[in-house]
């Protein structure tokens, strides 16, 4: 246990410590705000080609250093200067030329330029699809793309295509190929959900993952019963039906086929789309 003196030191020190950081903090601020655009600019001049070409035998070292370089735009601020977001976006990208098996800059790529959202979303997108051609081993770089197609874009199509091509990587989580095939669905790509599903399942592994993919299979087959149902529907009456029900009333189906992946047994319906 700490006696008087031991306890003062200890706080002294911590005051010490505290007026060392506040002072380098403010002091790393204002060298960032006194960044002129000529500084600016000076990360946007070479083209990331012309940089492969001249950085020869230290491509990697480079790629290091424009990462570093990159980061005096950005901590310690609230929100980043459109001109700064330019910087460090094209920064990010001649570093991903140079080096695009170095996952720690798609890290840093995905955790900052696509939360920027406009513009930075497809930017971070061509980025990372960089990572994802050179490190065809790994998965990651393709779930960053197909999230930022469905998070940040609304895209499901696109995002189903990247997510689907993903999970077909060795070790890729099933989870991957179930999103990608959820994603499809949504998109108006039913056949095509349940032929990847069909496919994933020749290859499964695991007796809990085939078990799944069966049960997504069902379900998505149900979808596509409903939703034929519903064109029907639409060409007699001029209109989609109100509820499901209204299929099994009209005569266009016998029954509404059962969702297995819904405790209730329902699939969801909105104004002719129909989801599980």
């Amino acid at each position: 246990m700490l006696n008087t003196k031991d306890s003062k030191i200890c706080l002294c020190l911590l005051v010490v410590a505290i007026a060392i950081y506040a002072g380098s903090a403010l002091s790393v601020q204002r060298s960032r705000d006194r960044l002129d655009p000529t500084q600016v600019i000076s990360a946007l001049q070479v083209r990331p080609q012309v940089l492969e070409i001249l950085s020869g035998e230290f491509r990697s070292l480079l790629a290091d250093y424009l990462v570093l370089k990159a980061s005096v735009y950005l901590g310690g601020r609230y929100s980043t200067p459109d001109t700064c977001k330019k910087a460090v976006s094209i920064l990010f990208r001649q570093s991903a030329t140079l080096d695009p098996r170095f996952f720690q800059t798609c890290y840093l790529v995905q955790g900052i330029e696509p939360w920027w959202k406009g513009i930075w979303v497809k930017k971070a997108i061509t980025t990372l699809e960089l990572f994802r051609k050179h490190r065809d081993w790994d998965w990651q770089p393709g779930f960053f793309i197909g999230f930022d197609y469905f998070y940040f874009l609304k895209d499901n199509l696109s995002a189903s295509r990247v997510l689907m091509q993903t999970a077909e990587i060795p070790n890729a989580p099933p989870l991957l190929g179930l999103l990608g095939a959820r994603l499809s669905q949504q998109g108006g790509q039913t056949k095509a959900s349940i032929a990847f599903l069909e496919t994933m399942l020749d290859t499964a592994g695991k007796e809990s993952a085939k078990t799944e993919i069966k049960r997504r299979i069902e379900a998505l087959k149900g979808v596509l019963k409903l939703e034929r149902g519903i064109t029907m529907y639409r060409a007699r009456f001029g209109h989609p039906p109100d509820s499901l029900e209204c299929l099994v009333e009209s005569g266009i189906l016998k029954d509404v086929p059962v969702n297995p992946c819904r405790r209730d047994g329902r699939y969801l319906y909105n104004r002719g789309k129909v989801g599980f």
